[in-house]
């Protein structure tokens, strides 16, 4: 009896060690499943070694002793070797550093656009999803009709432009009416959200008062910031101006997918169980909104962002290599294409390296995507058996 009862103990301790290593946590799960996406994971260590290399590019060059925006017409072409490990361009500059110093403007132009218009489309998208009914339609209709827009052909119109006429002092009037606009509009969200609670209290003159000092303290602050703290002439007339600027029209343009896909998932998640819960235990919708479904909706907007990258870049090259992107002296890849064309016979190798990494990171962020897809599905991640 003694002897079965230690062998009874032994196999019930037994069974409690195997469940508890079968328990796992959500970010295990994703990253086992993101491993063995071999692809997806061998272009994370692509798109990591580049990033670090576009992160050192002053100490590269101060290693290797060259410049990358220096012209020296003694170095004009010259073929691989040492220290100029690519060679050098047409203006004696080391191609090697001109591409990870490029590698840092098209990387950065494209993962924060990609941010930003995902946090853009995010709002959008939730807002419209949770509550429905007009501004769902008004938000929607919007996003159909820039979705429906040629996005190549405005791009090149709005690159024209200089960001001191945008932004300039010249034009507060204009700059007062947009923030009267998103005021309005800002009030009308509040009040429909008002207008869902069932408490008579919701729609209390108290707190029209309290949306309508918020909304002019954020108008005024708003207006103080971009328009008198920002000297736009020196801005728009710098180096990074067409870095901004080509940030700002990407941005403009890419923010509807991420909309559409967090409406999606609002739509789904806001009459969810927990949703419901959480509503009658008196949450209100900042609440419903912050904790229970943005959480609940990152997974798809995560892989739009992350596959909005590689586009991005595809844009900035574009629009550089029309000579309506990034400007020199600051180079990337799409300008330093455009430089290369007229050496396309005599130097061929100018173009290939800019258009090599153009295509591998590009490629990259797609794959990466993918296996972001893949990882964060939860149908995929929580499927049982799943080894």
């Amino acid at each position: 009896m003694v002897a079965q009862a230690v062998n009874t103990n032994a196999l019930i301790q037994k069974s409690n060690n195997v469940k508890q290593e079968q328990i796992e946590t959500f970010s295990h799960l994703v990253w086992k499943r993101f491993s063995k996406h071999r692809l997806a994971l061998y272009s994370a260590y692509i798109l990591i070694f580049l990033c670090l290399l576009s992160l050192f590019a002053g100490a590269i060059e101060s290693l290797l002793n060259v410049s990358h925006d220096v012209a020296s017409l003694e170095m004009v072409n010259l073929v691989p070797g040492w220290p100029h490990l690519l060679g050098t361009n047409e203006l004696g500059q080391d191609v090697l550093t001109r591409l990870i110093f490029g590698g840092r403007i098209s990387l950065s132009v494209g993962i924060i656009s990609a941010l930003t218009s995902a946090i853009i489309g995010s709002i959008i998208g939730l807002l419209a999803g949770f509550y429905g009914g007009f501004i769902d339609s008004f938000l929607m209709r919007f996003t159909d009709a820039m979705l429906s827009v040629p996005v190549l052909p405005l791009m090149i119109v709005f690159s024209a432009l200089e960001l001191d006429v945008l932004f300039g002092h010249g034009n507060t009037a204009s700059a007062l009416l947009t923030c009267g606009i998103f005021a309005i509009l800002l009030l009308c969200f509040r009040f429909a959200s008002a207008s869902r609670a069932q408490s008579s209290h919701s729609m209390s003159f108290s707190r029209m008062l309290i949306d309508s000092l918020i909304t002019g303290v954020v108008l005024f602050a708003g207006y103080f910031l971009i328009f008198k703290m920002v000297d736009w002439k020196s801005v728009g007339s710098g180096n990074l101006a067409s870095v901004i600027k080509l940030i700002l029209i990407i941005v403009f343009f890419g923010w509807m997918t991420v909309a559409r896909l967090a409406r999606a998932a609002a739509l789904q998640l806001k009459n969810m169980e927990f949703v419901t819960a959480a509503r009658s235990l008196g949450a209100g919708d900042r609440r419903l909104l912050l904790v229970h479904i943005l959480p609940n909706a990152l997974a798809p907007i995560i892989v739009a962002a992350t596959l909005e990258v590689g586009g991005n870049i595809l844009y900035e090259a574009a629009l550089s290599f029309l000579g309506l992107g990034i400007q020199p002296p600051v180079s990337s890849w799409g300008n330093m294409l455009n430089n290369a064309v007229d050496y396309i016979k005599t130097s061929p190798m100018l173009a290939f390296w800019p258009g090599f990494f153009i295509l591998v990171t590009v490629s990259c962020f797609n794959f990466f995507g993918d296996g972001m897809r893949d990882a964060l599905d939860p149908h995929q991640v929580m499927k049982n058996g799943e080894k």
